[in-house]
């Protein structure tokens, strides 16, 4: 018989952690048969844009650190999913951008994970998707405002 999880209550980090580890068991076993992990999904969607993206980039958009994003771009290229490519005109920029191996699972990836969210989504309205969508919005603006006005060294 399977367990009802407890429904999220408590501090905000534990909520959102919650959330968090939702999606990622689901979106890690729907992105198992292709070899890859959430994470990794986030860094081949970011690529999706002809011109691709660098690591640089991809380290403020994908909240982890760049020693982690780096792991994760090099075992996509041993995948085949990924190339690096030096800029003509900067040869110290590199640019991620997917091979043709990923352009072609991608559109089955893209679609699992629209199963993904629309699972994790059921029942949920329209109207409280935005309201949640805008507080995620303000608590991560709130998140970034401190640590700008945050010094190396202040305790709070």
């Amino acid at each position: 018989m399977a367990v009802e999880p407890k429904e999220p209550t408590g501090p905000l980090g534990l909520v959102a952690s919650t959330v968090v580890a939702a999606h990622a068991k689901l979106a890690g076993d729907v992105l198992a048969p292709f070899k890859i992990v959430p994470v990794q999904w986030a860094i081949l969607e970011q690529c999706v844009p002809a011109q691709g993206t660098t690591a640089t980039l991809l380290a403020r958009v994908i909240p982890i650190d760049s020693a982690s994003i780096s792991r994760n771009v090099e075992r996509l290229v041993r995948l085949g999913l990924l190339q690096r490519q030096r800029f003509e005109r900067d040869r110290r920029i590199v640019r991620l951008t997917l091979t043709d191996d990923a352009r072609a699972i991608l559109p089955e990836i893209m679609q699992r994970m629209q199963v993904v969210n629309t699972t994790l989504l059921k029942g949920v309205t329209e109207g409280e998707l935005e309201g949640f969508l805008r507080t995620v919005r303000k608590v991560t603006a709130n998140a970034a405002r401190y640590s700008e006005l945050a010094e190396p060294g202040d305790s709070g």
